[in-house]
């Protein structure tokens, strides 16, 4: 296909077309006296072509020409042998490559058809092959661990949950979670399946950054596979709370010595007649409460109100309350009784439905929980609160804070029954979620799923910030990339230089600091396998056929062969210097 001429020496265009006429002027100049003779218009078209030759000689004329390159196969990690002897059957002669990380593929000069086998590349050198014609037929099955999922941090007191997923297991074997110290918290046999998915559960008991082993041991205890499971423990900051009560329950004398223990600072209001109350002060609490304004609640995290108080709230009362948690995103958390669900929808934020279940039972704990025989409405306003995969509890975003209950009752009674674990993990689970959030100056995120050694590692910063200067052990600067959109968003890419716990913080602000943690080359095999294949598939889909794939082409300057210019010029040369002697 021809879209037209180009010239491969373009900018000599004007300059070699004034040198041509300037040849034509001359020889017409010569020729003049000859001018009536027949001879004269012959030798001036010969002229003519051989200084057109010589223009375009010089100019190099090409067109624009459909350039199809060869197909070519490149060789990742896990390819199948079988698939490689069927393409080299098909296509004889076809050029090979092995991938290496990190390196350019010298194919692509010579091929941009590409049959991609194995596992795939990694995904910061997809870029290399994204204007080609890529097939990917996939590689060899993957065994062990292909998914390890888990919160990166965790609230001391919270139970935290390892989800998993393991192909090809073997029936006897076991998955086990062990903490720092090699000490088992949790255990799941392995059945005989294609994929097994896992649930190990663990009590986190002190604050800081460990690192816990997810083992697989078969009948013997012999353990076959070990991976860590880094998680960073925080002990969140003591939270003020106030609790408003018409009355003394268990519930709420046992709520309130769990958070007094914990080391929050409590202010306990309980209504002893109309008018009168008692006071109770834990941690620093003082200045009693009576009615509620926009100045006295301004300074609480979280107010936990039973339903008889906050039905029977004066107008100017509940005003301030919904003005500061709106503006100040103060929690509010109403215990539940019966008289809750019988609210109208314009006295309660929430909504109900009979559902008629008095009990529940936590997946891997098997424990029984009596509940109100109801359940939350499905909203798109509700969040649930689950634990197990159960919903214990449910909250209402409201600008910037959250009204929030849950449909357990007499949950004391965990902690009758020597169950404190249970008792903790629930109600730091549901404050946890309600209570006002502590506004961060900086908040970082990790991108890459699996950080290793002298690999990119991808991290996102937001900050209000307008200058930020982000170092590494050592001091070295690393510069960031702003978001034009979203200026306070920033991205950064490190390159970790040892495995284990990493930080990255900005300068002069230790508070600030980042941790991650760094796998070696040994560590999450199977799973950063997994995630090259969902990139690679994402990236090129599934190839089923090796004949479905056609050649890509692109459009290339081809020059117009010169044996024509060539010709023509010795053909008009050989005639200028022909003619005379013909004449004599």
């Amino acid at each position: 296909m021809n879209d037209g001429v180009v010239f491969m020496n373009q900018g000599l265009l004007w300059p070699v077309i004034l040198v041509g006429l300037l040849l034509c002027a001359v020889f017409i100049w010569k020729e003049w006296s000859q001018r009536k003779e027949r001879r004269f218009w012959l030798k001036a078209i010969a002229s003519f072509l051989a200084i057109f030759s010589l223009v375009m000689l010089v100019l190099k004329p090409s067109t624009p020409q459909q350039s199809v390159k060869g197909k070519g196969i490149v060789l990742t990690a896990g390819y199948r042998p079988a698939q490689l002897d069927s393409l080299q059957a098909i296509y004889k002669k076809i050029k090979t490559e092995e991938y290496v990380k990190g390196r350019t593929l010298s194919i692509l000069k010579e091929a941009d058809t590409l049959f991609l086998l194995g596992h795939g590349m990694e995904p910061f050198d997809l870029w290399q092959v994204r204007d080609k014609s890529v097939a990917f037929f996939g590689g060899e099955t993957l065994e062990g661990w292909t998914a390890i999922s888990y919160k990166n941090e965790v609230s001391l007191g919270e139970t935290f949950q390892v989800k998993a997923k393991y192909v090809n297991p073997q029936r006897g074997n076991w998955a086990i979670l062990t903490d720092n110290g090699g000490n088992a918290l949790d255990s799941v046999p392995f059945e005989e399946m294609e994929e097994q998915a896992v649930t190990l559960m663990g009590n986190p008991k002190a604050s800081g950054q460990f690192v816990y082993r997810l083992l697989e041991k078969d009948s013997e205890g012999t353990i076959i596979s070990e991976e860590p499971v880094p998680i960073m423990i925080v002990e969140g900051e003591p939270l003020k709370i106030l609790m408003v009560n018409t009355f003394p329950t268990f519930e709420t004398k046992y709520l309130k010595n769990f958070l007094t223990e914990k080391g929050h600072e409590v202010l306990a209001r309980t209504q002893l007649t109309k008018g009168k109350y008692k006071f109770e002060y834990f941690n620093g609490a003082s200045n009693p409460i009576y009615g509620f304004t926009e100045a006295n609640l301004e300074g609480y995290d979280l107010l936990i109100i039973d339903t008889d108080s906050y039905t029977g709230l004066s107008a100017s009362s509940k005003s301030a309350m919904e003005e500061v948690v709106e503006s100040s995103g103060l929690g509010v958390f109403i215990q539940p009784s019966e008289s809750l669900f019988r609210l109208t929808e314009g006295r309660s934020p929430f909504k109900f439905n009979r559902d008629f279940v008095t009990e529940i039972t936590l997946g891997n704990s098997n424990q029984s929980l009596q509940k109100y025989p109801f359940a939350f409405k499905e909203e798109f306003r509700t969040q649930e609160i689950l634990l197990d995969s159960i919903m214990v509890a449910a909250y209402i975003p409201t600008l910037k804070g959250k009204f929030g209950t849950t449909l357990l009752q007499n949950t004391y009674q965990l902690l009758l029954d020597g169950n404190e674990l249970l008792y903790a993990n629930i109600w730091t689970r549901i404050l946890n979620n309600i209570a006002r959030k502590q506004e961060k100056v900086m908040e970082w995120k990790g991108l890459t799923q699996t950080p290793r050694v002298d690999e990119p590692f991808d991290f996102e910063l937001y900050t209000a910030l307008n200058e930020v200067e982000v170092t590494i052990d050592g001091g070295a600067t690393i510069p960031l990339l702003q978001n034009s959109f979203m200026p306070n968003k920033w991205r950064g890419v490190k390159y970790p230089r040892k495995s284990g716990w990493n930080s990255i913080e900005v300068s002069n602000d230790t508070v600030s600091k980042f941790s991650y943690f760094v796998f070696d080359k040994n560590q999450r095999k199977s799973i950063a396998l997994s995630e090259k294949l969902k990139a690679n598939y994402r990236e090129f889909g599934d190839q089923k056929g090796f004949n479905s794939l056609a050649s890509s082409s692109h459009k290339e300057l081809e020059p117009i062969s010169t044996i024509w210019f060539y010709t023509v010029l010795l053909l008009c040369l050989g005639w200028l210097w022909l003619e005379p002697k013909l004449g004599n």
